[in-house]
């Protein structure tokens, strides 16, 4: 028997009760975990895969090359699911996913593990949104937003077990099963969806807009591409090489402002949606945030492994510091979203990412991973980790839920969508910049201090020359990251999302908002339990 149609009640009204829908959610939820958990088990990942391959250069790309195909996937293939049958859309990304997991497991070097790592994003980048539509579609208002709820519990504990699960593979196994272990969980998902969800109808009859997507894809890989090989091949801002590129991707982007505003029926990106100011203060909020988290995880890793020739147990630990505060700020963001303003949430949230960035501006090749005060790791390098991921976390809900309110119903879905697209690419045009920037920095610094044996790390990286370069990135990171409380601060709008106002709001809408603050309170005791275990192996592991 298959599970699908068009309107959840009409579903219910013909189907007997049965397992298939439970396990047609089971797929689907697989899928969007694989995605939460990829990226965090791959940076933990990074001290084998730089042992094994012997490339440190442009490892951060292992990343970057992730987050900006999923930036270009999530708002492509979200925008086909509506023109065409979700449930292909569907697995088609989790067919993208799984052959680039293969293909990623099977590199021999580090420029062919980053492009199978952009094939991995590209597919990756369909399964949140492609699968929350799907479970949009096919359930009721009330189950929609109890599972809505559940997947946004499941992936904040993949946020934490991700790096737990990334030492794990490495301490046991090759590196090259961090990618091998999506393949079994892919094809259970794969086979689930493909089995018992039936063809879901598209909502739109208009003409795809193809023109658009290509130009998006275009113009985001001709800025990132000269930034990845000015810090993998010595190009410099002077190369004609990467003027060109650089000059390309700017009319490309003109070239696509123009197509979106004025030629296409149904665009890819809906500019129309910054019409209105909360939306544009959540999107440039979202875009510097996603730059500050995407840069300070990779550049973390990069310091442990490179310079503190830390283990994978190591970055583990000193991971934790950042994604469970993160955690724990997203949950409390939750439970306290009914009852206060938009602009407190990321007033604090963005106050305490900025001031976070003030002891990181300290490191050295002396420092500490982490200093336990009591039964807490809290000083050494996890003290400046801590009030930024919860800074992070106290404004993901925040901006999402405002923007939502903000939309006209019939943009609703593509409001959450630009917020996210805006983190990704954000993510991703920082990164790369700010990756290209320590390289350059690192050759430049590298020459000045005349390098010798003594400054030498295990994969010949002077560790002195390498601090200062990352040191100066989060320097740049901490203006960055300023940017984000001017954009709090002059939000035009107030957005009170008080239980008064909840009264007025649509019927989905105060659903949404209270079963989020529901499952937020019930998820907390689970992420405490979690965290309890994490601070012992943190102790276990102290150095």
């Amino acid at each position: 028997m298959s599970f699908g149609g068009t309107r959840g009640n009409e579903i219910n009204k013909r189907i007997k009760p049965t397992i298939h829908p439970y396990l047609i959610m089971v797929g689907i939820v697989i899928g969007v975990l694989m995605g939460a958990l990829d990226n965090l088990i791959v940076t933990t990942a990074m001290p084998a895969i730089v042992g094994a391959l012997h490339q440190p250069n442009g490892l951060a790309f292992l990343i970057d090359a992730y987050i900006t195909s999923s930036a270009v996937g999530m708002v492509i293939f979200g925008k086909l699911s509506d023109h065409f049958s979700k449930k292909i859309i569907l697995l088609v990304t989790l067919f993208i996913f799984i052959i680039g997991s293969i293909l990623a497991g099977l590199s021999q070097n580090l420029p062919e593990l980053i492009a199978f790592r952009a094939v991995q994003g590209l597919g990756s980048g369909g399964f949140l949104p492609v699968g929350l539509a799907v479970i949009a579609v096919i359930l009721p208002p009330a189950a929609r937003a109890k599972l809505t709820g559940a997947v946004t519990s499941f992936i904040g504990i993949a946020i934490v077990v991700g790096p737990e699960i990334g030492a794990f593979i490495v301490d046991t196994t090759s590196w090259r099963w961090v990618f091998y272990v999506n393949i079994p969980f892919g094809m259970v998902s794969f086979i689930l969806v493909w089995m018992l969800l039936s063809p879901l109808k598209p909502i739109l009859r208009g003409k795809f807009d193809y023109l658009g997507s290509i130009l998006l894809a275009s113009w985001i890989s001709l800025l990132t591409l000269p930034l990845i090989e000015m810090a993998y091949s010595g190009w410099s801002l002077s190369d004609p090489l990467a003027i060109t590129f650089l000059a390309s991707g700017l009319v490309l982007l003109a070239f696509f402002l123009l197509v979106e505003m004025r030629i296409a029926k149904e665009p890819v990106i809906p500019l129309r949606m910054f019409r209105h100011k909360t939306i544009i203060s959540d999107s440039f909020l979202s875009f510097f945030r996603g730059g500050v988290l995407f840069s300070l995880s990779t550049f973390i890793a990069i310091f442990v492994t490179e310079v503190l020739f830390g283990t994978a147990n190591t970055l583990r630990n000193v991971l934790y510091g950042f994604v469970v505060p993160m955690v724990l700020g997203s949950i409390l963001g939750g439970i306290l979203l009914p009852k206060l303003s938009y602009r407190f949430f990321c007033i604090v949230g963005t106050i305490c990412m900025t001031l976070g960035f003030l002891p990181l501006l300290k490191i050295s090749p002396s420092t500490q991973p982490y200093i336990f005060v009591g039964p807490l790791p809290v000083l050494g390098l996890v003290e400046g980790l801590i009030p930024i991921g919860f800074g992070v976390g106290f404004t993901l809900a925040a901006t999402t839920l405002s923007a939502q309110y903000s939309a006209e119903p019939r943009d609703i879905g593509a409001s959450s969508s630009i917020v996210q697209f805006m983190g990704n690419l954000g993510g991703s045009i920082i990164l790369s910049f700010l990756t290209a920037f320590i390289y350059l920095r690192y050759n430049e610094l590298d020459l000045m201090s005349h390098m010798t044996s003594t400054n030498l790390g295990k994969y010949g990286i002077n560790a002195i020359a390498m601090s200062s370069a990352i040191q100066e990135s989060f320097l740049v990171l901490f203006i960055l990251s300023s940017f984000t409380i001017i954009s709090a601060f002059s939000s035009m709008v107030a957005f009170h999302m008080c239980l008064v106002n909840l009264k007025t709001a649509p019927r989905n809408h105060r659903h949404n908002v209270c079963s989020a603050a529901t499952n937020a309170i019930r998820f907390t005791r689970s992420i405490l339990d979690l965290i309890t275990p994490i601070m012992k192996s943190c102790r276990a592991h102290s150095i």
